[in-house]
């Protein structure tokens, strides 16, 4: 039987194989290999009783999988045994995989599992397009993967290349600007110093001058002292002056300059001359949980994937959870109708609570709650304990608080110790200005405090960095959309990375802003 490849349209003959006469081939015969016109195909081949089954195929579907299909078919149906030339293999051996004709049965293969020729071609054919299936979702996937790390590649050097050319003219400005502050410092010294130095010249040309003239007239009387004429004593001292002239010179103060150069190690200035390259974090969202308390405002995770969530609602409404974190869902463990306003980890096992009320409260993990400290009358915001167990505790005077403050109220910020003793207040800067509107959450990271700060009824937010002394370094107060229009920042909470990160949660935009400690803006993540 000729193969598929010799049915191809470069071998077509002139005229039909069957008559001999027409040049109009329409079909093939498979089983006959015979090229047919149409009259000869329907009106005398497929007459003829022996070919009535036979497989006809129009000449144009040549080198379709139709086409291909049908060849394979006729073949399959007289295949020929590779042992026994004259019989027709008719069965599969599963155990030796391979054709095999009547005579292979008793000879070669006899106990051998068996299987239609037909159905284990059928089998064979399914499992290669189940392949092909699997070869082309495989091929989309890297072709899909390829295209994502394209595109990771150029956003990637595209990025690479602006930030090049940001550092680079950002080089070049700074040059421009020291090159010209360094001739203005310069200029500022010659100003200071040239006037003098010519005053001191100026004195310098006249006293040389008048030791000129000195040092002649010395030498003058010096040579009448040599002479032995008593005439040349009494004539010289008709020339002598008198008195002897006096010494004296202009006083001149002198200006002495110091230039002090700035500090510029990066460890005592915090950044580089030029700056510093951050990486931007990739944020995505892992997994979330859905709870039944209507608004958490404060939030702890333990050790052991326990949760204690808050939320600050009307007394009756208001709850302190405590969860269990599972895999898919939260499990109520205890529940406790108190409000929650902030929380903090005092120790292993207890927490502070502030409801926005006088007293704060110890609440511990097996569900017991004390009072802990009154600051009777002011209210308590905000609760932070320090790395040093040192507690940073907001007060107002009032709640609900009054936006903006008038002038008679207290927004101080406490530290103590975790006896509760007092040690340090923090409510105005150096000029007697107030520093916070409304302690709303505090951090600390090193010798810094990290305040949310409402300061407004709408409770939009900023933040602010302070010291212990209560000098303020900086202050963020949101960012600029696309459009140049300031986003309306409604902080809520913070947190600091240990990559010394600040991360500011923004209820008004559902997003997350991300500051460098020097309080600029690296990212927001919507």
């Amino acid at each position: 039987m000729a193969s598929s490849q010799s049915t191809g349209m470069a071998q077509t003959p002139t005229v039909c194989q069957f008559c001999e006469e027409s040049p109009d081939i329409k079909w093939k015969c498979i089983n006959c290999e015979l090229f047919l016109c149409q009259l000869c195909s329907s009106k005398i081949h497929g007459k003829i009783k022996a070919s009535m089954e036979h497989e006809i195929i129009n000449i144009t579907d040549f080198g379709i999988e139709d086409f291909a299909t049908s060849v394979r078919k006729v073949e399959l149906e007289n295949m020929v045994c590779t042992i026994h030339v004259k019989q027709k293999c008719f069965v599969f051996c599963k155990d030796c995989s391979k054709p095999a004709c009547s005579k292979c049965l008793n000879e070669t293969h006899k106990m051998h599992d068996y299987k239609a020729l037909d159905e284990r071609y059928d089998e064979i054919i399914s499992e290669m397009n189940e392949l092909i299936k699997k070869f082309e979702s495989n091929l989309q996937f890297f072709k899909n993967e390829k295209d994502k790390l394209q595109k990771v590649l150029s956003d990637g050097d595209n990025n690479f290349h602006e930030t090049r050319d940001i550092i680079l003219q950002t080089e070049k400005e700074m040059k421009e600007v020291i090159s010209k502050h360094a001739k203005d410092l310069l200029q500022e010294l010659d100003a200071k110093w040239k006037p003098l130095e010519n005053k001191i010249k100026t004195e310098l040309s006249e006293i040389k001058k008048i030791e000129e003239e000195w040092e002649t007239k010395k030498k003058n009387l010096n040579q009448v002292l040599q002479s032995h004429q008593v005439e040349d004593i009494f004539t010289t001292s008709k020339t002598l002056e008198k008195p002897l002239p006096e010494c004296w010179v202009k006083k001149i103060k002198p200006n002495k300059t110091k230039f002090i150069p700035r500090n510029m190690e990066v460890k005592k200035v915090g950044q580089s001359m030029l700056g510093d390259i951050y990486i931007v974090p990739e944020m995505e969202l892992i997994h979330t949980f859905q709870s039944d308390v209507e608004s958490v405002v404060a939030l702890l995770l333990s050790s052991d994937n326990t949760a204690f969530i808050g939320n600050f609602a009307n007394p009756e409404h208001s709850k302190l959870q405590t969860v269990k974190i599972e895999t898919n869902n939260i499990k109520i463990e205890r529940e406790l109708q108190i409000q929650v306003f902030d929380m903090a980890w005092i120790n292993d096992k207890e927490m502070l609570v502030s409801s926005r009320k006088c007293d704060f409260k110890l609440y511990t993990k097996d569900g017991q709650i004390k009072k802990f400290k009154s600051f009777t009358p002011l209210k308590t915001s905000c609760v932070y304990v320090t790395k040093d167990n040192k507690l940073i505790v907001g007060l107002t005077e009032s709640s609900p608080i009054t936006l903006p403050p008038p002038k008679d109220c207290i927004r101080r910020l406490v530290i103590m110790n975790q006896d509760g003793y007092v040690q340090h207040i923090i409510e105005y800067d150096k000029d007697n200005q107030r520093l916070l509107t409304f302690p709303h959450r505090v951090k600390t990271f090193h010798d810094k405090i990290i305040v949310v700060d409402v300061i407004n009824k709408e409770f939009e937010g900023r933040v602010v960095m302070l010291d212990y002394g209560g000098q303020l370094h900086w202050t963020y107060n949101g960012c600029y959309s696309i459009h140049s229009d300031h986003v309306k920042l409604c902080a809520k909470d913070v947190a600091i990375t240990s990559s010394e990160m600040i991360l500011v949660t923004d209820s008004a935009n559902h997003a997350i802003h991300i500051l460098i400690l020097l309080g600029k803006l690296l990212y927001v993540r919507m």
